[in-house]
């Protein structure tokens, strides 16, 4: 009887939360043509390879070899460790919040039960995975020693421009 009683209330918080989820994600989207235009924009920033400079061809070199390489190159990004961690966590967090409803719906329906098996497995193998990441880092945290970088990072293209070659 509790059971379906907490159903039923499971049933009336969905109907309740869902439509008010639904029109906030509705109103996030900008509904005028400038911001349409600024995201298209960002989009855009974000997808094309940055361009470092524009270089006139000398002459014996053709036009494409005096780009460089990096030009055509996305830059790397690197999260940080605390990103690293937050998103970690998230998952974590998400992983033990989907264990507990499979595990409640299974009480009422038995098929959901190897829903939550799985879900279970799936747990034990992210935190198998983390632990196997921490002790990796732990171990390049012990090994690994960076030599510092170059002084004079200039490029070859550019070295070959001055010499007049």
């Amino acid at each position: 009887m509790s059971l379906v009683v907490l159903l039923i209330l499971a049933i009336v918080w969905a109907v309740f939360l869902v439509p008010q989820v639904v029109r906030a994600r509705a109103e996030k989207t900008p509904a005028d043509s400038i911001g349409a235009f600024r995201n298209q924009l960002s989009v855009l920033e974000r997808t094309t390879p940055p361009v470092t400079g524009h270089h006139r061809p000398v002459a014996g070199f053709s036009a494409s070899a005096s780009l460089t390489r990096s030009a055509y190159q996305r830059p790397v990004y690197r999260a940080t460790r605390e990103q690293v961690r937050r998103r970690r966590q998230a998952i974590l967090v998400r992983l033990l919040g989907a264990m507990a409803v499979t595990l409640v719906l299974g009480l009422v329906l038995r098929p959901v039960l190897y829903l939550h098996g799985f879900l279970d497995v799936l747990f034990l193998s992210y935190c198998a995975l983390l632990w196997r990441a921490q002790a990796l880092a732990t171990e390049r945290d012990v090994k690994v020693r960076y030599l510092p970088g170059p002084a004079y990072n200039a490029q070859p293209t550019l070295l070959l421009q001055q010499s007049g070659s």
